[in-house]
Order: structure tokens, then C-alpha cells, then sequence
């Protein structure tokens, strides 16, 4: 483990110490604690940030193919082929003659 010289204020190492006693440690132990959780915390937000700046790009990049393609709603499309399909095979059935049940 490498040993690091560190310059603090005086009202930061006291309040330092007095939780590191409070939580039954020892300075170093709380100051790797501490900057563990900061380190985890900035790589955290520096991949929500790339994540957002991915899913913006995407966004411009749909924005800009919505604006060639025009007004396009495949869903719409889907839906009504769902429903005309549904019909047609309503219309065949109804017009499919009973079987006579025989006895």
C-alpha cells in the first residue's frame, strides 16, 4: 500500500477525526472509505453522462430519418393490416356454410 501526504484545512481534519472515532476507525481507513465512494460515484456519473449523450444522438439521428421518411406511423400501419386481416377472415367464416350435425 503506498503512504500519501495530504494537506488539510485544520476545521477538516478535526471534523476528519472526530468521525473516524465516531465510526470506530482510524483516519486513514475513513479517508480510503471516503474516496472510494467519490471515485465510484464520479465514474457513475460519467457513464450516465455518455449514456445520455448516446441516447440523445439516437434521438437526433430517429429526428433526422423521420424527417425523410415523412409522415410515416408504421405502428398505425401494422394496426390497421391486424384489423383488416382480422375482418377478412371474419367475412370468410360468415360465410362458410354450417356443417349439419348428423344423428
Amino acid at each position: 500500500m503506498a503512504r500519501v501526504n495530504v494537506f488539510l484545512k485544520d476545521d477538516l481534519l478535526r471534523a476528519l477525526d472526530a468521525e473516524a472515532r465516531q465510526a470506530g476507525t482510524n483516519r486513514s481507513a475513513l479517508v480510503q472509505a471516503a474516496l472510494g465512494h467519490y471515485l465510484d460515484t464520479r465514474a457513475r456519473e460519467r457513464e450516465q453522462a455518455e449514456t445520455r449523450r448516446r441516447v440523445d444522438e439516437a434521438c437526433e439521428r430517429m429526428d433526422a430519418l423521420a424527417g425523410k421518411l415523412g409522415a410515416w406511423d408504421p405502428v398505425r400501419i401494422i394496426i390497421r393490416r391486424f384489423r383488416d386481416s382480422r375482418a377478412g377472415a371474419a367475412r370468410v367464416r360468415e360465410r362458410r356454410p354450417r356443417a349439419s350435425r348428423r344423428r
